[in-house]
Order: structure tokens, then sequence, then C-alpha cells
């Protein structure tokens, strides 16, 4: 399968299985991803979501020029049921991208290798991102003369600062996976052969907390972007008031009261 999916306890692996396109993502891959994230937030055993790719060398080359790009520029009329929806939506593959993000359960990108274009776009969708210490990040857009509008120019001037997203978003350069941990784009970076196991330390450790609070800050982290200071503080109190009174809450605290592991449901 191009997009291949299990669970492991409370934790989903979604990962890129496409070598014959170096992971490119096309109307297929990118209808696959949105039932695989719609799924994901209806299983409410799932607790966090690692991203990761089945490749050695690439984590994913962007969108693909022969499938993708074609249906978005009207080159091509849509001739599967997967590129009819992607034209039916104007957020469909913002969705599949992780920009549209309804699923309210913390995505863990594990990067690899090259992450270029829509691939360096779908990991900032993601709550946290681990690379290996060879990823390298790429837009390269305007070397091709086209415009990023997978939420580059939304999303990376928040997670970089303005200056050095339009480095990255003007320039088309390559960029070390260190370069952008130094940046706080990401979170570890790591050996190739320990980036699954850091990922993955990640999402058990969210899973094995409150599962109410956890979906409710991600929920909330996309909620306050772009608001006012004073909307923004009423949304957190919105969705964060309801959670103190949840049966999380109070398991949470009698376990720490009673010292032990707590049970949340």
């Amino acid at each position: 399968m191009a997009v291949e999916f299990e669970k492991q306890g409370h934790i989903a692996l979604v990962g890129l299985n496409i070598p014959e396109s170096k992971n490119a993502l096309g109307p297929e891959e990118l209808h696959d991803l949105y039932n695989i994230w719609e799924e994901c937030g209806a299983d409410h055993e799932i607790r966090s979501v690692v991203f990761y790719s089945k490749l050695a060398d690439i984590f994913c080359s962007g969108m693909n020029l022969k499938t993708a790009i074609p249906i978005l520029t009207g080159v091509r009329q849509p001739e599967t049921e997967a590129e009819r929806w992607a034209l039916q939506d104007p957020q469909a593959f913002g969705k599949a991208m992780l920009k549209f993000k309804e699923l309210d359960r913390p995505v863990i990108a594990a990067i690899n290798g090259y992450c270029l274009t829509g691939g360096f776009e779908m990991v900032m969708g993601c709550e946290l991102r681990v690379a290996s210490e060879d990823a390298v990040f790429q837009m390269r857009e305007t070397t091709l003369g086209i415009m990023p509008i997978g939420g580059s120019n939304v999303f990376l001037p928040a997670q970089v600062g303005q200056a050095r997203a339009m480095e990255i978003l003007l320039t088309g350069n390559n960029f070390t996976a260190q370069t952008l941990y130094e940046w706080g784009f990401l979170n570890r970076v790591v050996a190739r052969d320990m980036l699954m196991d850091t990922a993955m330390e990640f999402a058990e450790r969210i899973a094995g907390n409150g599962p109410k609070s956890v979906r409710g800050m991600v929920r909330c982290a996309r909620a306050v972007q772009g608001i006012p200071f004073d909307d923004a503080m009423k949304k957190e109190l919105e969705i964060g008031a309801p959670i103190f009174s949840s049966d999380d809450a109070r398991e949470g605290v009698k376990a720490q009261r009673e010292k032990r592991k707590p049970d949340f449901k």
C-alpha cells in the first residue's frame, strides 16, 4: 500500500511507502491520508500518531508533478474518485496535509533523508518533529515558478520567524536538520537508527497522559493561532474548563494522591 496504517496500543503509525515516486504525493495518496486522519479521529483508543517514511533515504519528495499538479492547474480533468475529491473540496489537499487539521490527536513526524516541498509542508502541520542527522529540507517552489499553497506562508513564519521563513521559501536552498533544530523547527535531531525509537518515545509518553487534556491542547493550539489576545484567552478557557471537571481530571488527581499510575479512560 502507498500509505500504511497500523495501531500499536494507543499509538497509530502512518507510513509513506511509494518507492516508484520517492514518496511523492498525488491525489490517490492524499485521499488515503485524508481517510486515515478521519479514521484516527473516530477511534478514541488512539491517543497519539507517528507519521514516518518506509523508504530509507527519503521522507517525501513533495507533490507529484505528474498527477497532483496537472489536476490543480487544470491541465488535466479529473478521472478517478480521488482526483474528483481533490477538486470538489478546495480544502481537500490541505486537510490531507494536516493544515485544516480536525484530528485532535498529536502527530509526531519522524523525518529521514530528503523532506521536500509538499513533504516539508506536511510536517509543518505536525505537533512534534524528530529528524535524523542526514535529513535535508527544501522548499523549491520558486525554482519551478510556482508558489507553495499548502500553508507554508502561514505556518512557517510562526514556527521559525518571518526572516528565516522567507529565506527558506524564497531561496529554494537546502537546509540541514541541525539548522532547523537551531531555528526551533525540530524537537530533536538524532542518529538514523534512533529516529523511530525517539518518535515512539514521544508517542508513548503522550499516550500515557490524560487523553482529554492532550486532545484539548491540540485543539487549543490550532484555535488560538492568529486571533487577538483576549479572544485567544477566551478560547483557551472554553476548551480547557470542561476538562477540569472530567473523569480524567478526577482520576489524575486521585492517582497522584495515592501515588500510583492513573487509569485514564
